[in-house]
Formats: structure tokens, sequence, C-alpha cells
């Protein structure tokens, strides 16, 4: 890894739009209640947990990819779920667009999704004629009962893991997506259930998908909702060799997760073997600091006693 300026990647890091932007989630922590920095929902129906997500695609992607955006308006969503341990199972979808054309990019994108992720669309509804295009998908998901992993149950002393499909590449018309999707659908389901393995085995404390908050950034919320703070090793987490650090750090990839555990190796072998690239990148503890490191450099990147990634007033 080529020498880096590590107060230059904190810099970048706060001040990306895909991590900037979450602190107005903290806007939401009254309607959402106990769900507030969950992946989705959930609730117990017999046997079964029911988790539901929704999300809508930045305008940014759709402005540069139709066809990509309508594809990832499902699978940000298959993210979601999978990232609580159940498997996403059917969707439901709002659609604005200016013209008849532009809906047909974004429905062909869908379309193959759902197919490649085994996702049901079950209903949809379009407006045909406004001012700009947008695309928001609810899915729905199942994972057995007492087996979801949750977003803020970090523990001290935890080692935190990230695995990612690092084979691929940076979308063309949009960098920061990076494409790990062109394989086929066993193969891309197998990585997902790698999430829901880890579940029914109980083996990992907290968990999310990796967002567009970037891979720093998805870890800083994570640990902010467990109340914990922590410290990874920039070099340890997995990369392609021909992606920038700083882009890398930034980017939504096609499958990938972090997660905090006691049983760190078996964790990682999971994953390997699930089709990730996967690694101890740090380790979780209760000073509520987050700390990221680079060769022989420490620089905080987030305070959590005085500063909030999510909007939350302390």
């Amino acid at each position: 890894m080529a020498e880096i300026d590590l107060g230059r990647v904190v810099i970048e890091l706060r001040n990306w739009p895909g991590l900037t932007r979450k602190k107005f989630a903290g806007k939401l922590a009254e309607l959402v209640d106990d769900f507030f920095g969950e992946d989705a929902g959930y609730f117990s129906l017999g046997e079964t947990e029911v988790v539901f997500t929704v999300d809508g695609i930045w305008h940014k992607v759709l402005e540069q990819d139709l066809y990509w955006g309508g594809f990832i308006s499902i699978l940000v969503n298959v993210h979601d779920v999978y990232a609580m341990g159940a498997r996403a199972v059917y969707a439901v979808n709002v659609i604005s667009v200016r013209d008849e054309s532009r809906l047909d990019e974004i429905k062909k994108g869908m379309l193959d999704a759902a197919k490649k992720y085994g996702v049901r669309i079950v209903k949809g509804h379009v407006h045909p004629d406004a001012p700009f295009d947008s695309v928001e998908v609810a899915m729905i998901g199942f994972a057995k009962k007492g087996c979801l992993i949750k977003s803020n149950k970090a523990k001290n002393g935890d080692k935190i893991i990230v695995a990612i499909d690092t084979d691929g590449k940076p979308h063309e018309k949009f960098i920061y997506n990076f494409d790990s999707t062109k394989k086929d659908a066993e193969l891309l389901r197998k990585q997902l259930n790698s999430m829901v393995l880890l579940a029914e085995k109980k083996l990992v404390n907290a968990g999310k998908d990796l967002s567009n908050a970037g891979i720093v950034g998805t870890i800083a919320m994570m640990l902010e909702v467990s109340g914990k703070g922590g410290f990874v090793d920039l070099e340890r987490i997995p990369k392609p060799e021909d992606v920038g650090l700083i882009q890398w750090l930034k980017s939504y990839p096609g499958c990938g997760f972090c997660v905090t555990t006691q049983y760190p190796e078996e964790v990682v072998s999971i994953f390997e073997s699930h089709g990730l690239e996967a690694n101890i990148v740090g380790s979780v503890d209760s000073s509520k600091v987050f700390k990221i490191g680079y060769a022989n450099s420490t620089q905080t990147f987030f305070d959590f006693n005085k500063e909030s990634v999510l909007g939350l007033k302390y």
C-alpha cells in the first residue's frame, strides 16, 4: 500500500457526502424507536423473525446511470435484510420518472437484480410525469426466531471483521460503487448467506452491511449505536490492488459486511468459504472514541463523547 497522509484520509472521509448525509438519520430516531441504527425493522411471527426495510437511491447515482440505479435499488435492500441474518424474499417499489424511456431503463435494472438475488417483486407504483427521477424499494425477508444480527450489540474486546467481494471494478459512471455483481446468481447468493449462517450460529455480536457511508463510516455507525469506541487498521481492510485507498474507503461494495465477534477466526473462515475476502481489522473498546491507523500513525476518526455520525445529541 503506497504511503498516505492519514490526516488527509480522515478529512476526506469525514467530508464524504455518503457519510455526512447520515447525520439526518438522528432526526428519525423518535419515529423508529427501538429500531434506530438497525439496517432493517423486525418483529417475531411464530417461529419466524420478519425483517423489513426500505431504501431510496441517491440521486447522484440515477443521474449517471438509470439501469444501475434500478439494479441497486434491489441490491441495497437485499444487503439490509441479509445484514441482519435474514433472507430477502419479497419487494415493492415506487418509481418517479420524467418519461417512459427512463422508466424502462430503471425497470430493466430492477428486474435483472430481482432475478439474480431471488427476490419477487409483488407490487409497484409509478409517477410517470414527475419533474425528477427516483426509485424507492421496500423489502421483506425471514430468519429463524432468535437469530437476528443487530447493529448496536458490539461488546468490549470484540474483534472487528470486514468481509468484501474484492473481485470486481468501480462502476464506469459512478466510481464509488464497486461492482462485483457480474457473477453467477448462485455465488452472489452464497456470499450473502454467510450472514445467515453467522446469525444462526450466533457467532457475531453486531453487524452491518457496508453502505454509502463507506467502509470506515459504516463501522463508525455500528460503534456509535453500540455506545462503544474502537480501533481499525486501514492496512488490514480487504482491498482490490487497482483502487486507491481513499476511493476504496468511500466505496459501496457489491457485497460487503462489517461485524464484531468473540470468535474471529471462525467468522473469517465462514466469510472466506462463502466467497468473500475477510480480515480482522481492529477491535472494540469502551472509550467511545473511534480511531483509525495506518503504518505507524493513528488518528481519531470520531469521538462519540462529543460528536455524532448519525446526528444524535449527547
